[in-house]
């Protein structure tokens, strides 16, 4: 049985979606690991240091745990106020594929197309690319949520 919903898109879901990118990749793993170091060479060693060496962990320790979330969102808020973010996105979910519609233009995507599925409590993120992701909140198809889920875990397993 198919299902439709609209996605209007919310600065909390593409924020989530865009912080959650960024850090599960390698570089963003490694940025906090960086910083946690640094954080801890700080501590660890503080009498060692001079004080420009200190300032230099602080600013390393800040960069990825402060600074890049922060330029992260700023990103986020930018794109949610672009053209694309515009109009709602209309999902139609069949048995074989999904569709998706905005400003009269139709795609359709067969679910074994979907590079990579993230389902979290609120969101799931469907990934076409390795860089973009349809992002789903689980608000918006509340009912459907887990029925998605089942679909897109099915055709993958295929």
């Amino acid at each position: 049985m198919p299902f439709e919903f609209d996605v209007k898109m919310d600065a909390k879901s593409l924020s989530g979606f865009v912080l959650y990118h960024n850090y599960m990749r390698p570089g963003g793993i490694i940025g906090i690991l960086l910083s946690l170091v640094a954080i801890g060479a700080l501590i660890i060693r503080w009498d060692v240091w001079t004080g420009v060496q200190r300032c230099l962990l602080v600013v390393l320790a800040l960069l990825f745990l402060i600074f890049q979330p922060l330029m992260l969102l700023q990103k986020a808020n930018s794109q949610l106020h672009s053209p694309a973010f515009a109009t709602p996105m209309h999902y139609r979910f069949d048995e074989e594929k999904f569709t998706i519609e905005q400003g009269g233009r139709s795609e359709e995507f067969a679910y074994a197309d979907i590079r990579k599925a993230v389902f979290h409590k609120n969101v799931a993120y469907l990934y076409m690319t390795a860089v973009s992701a349809f992002i789903i909140p689980r608000s918006r198809c509340e009912a459907d949520f887990d029925s998605i889920r089942e679909r897109v875990r099915a055709a993958r397993r295929v």
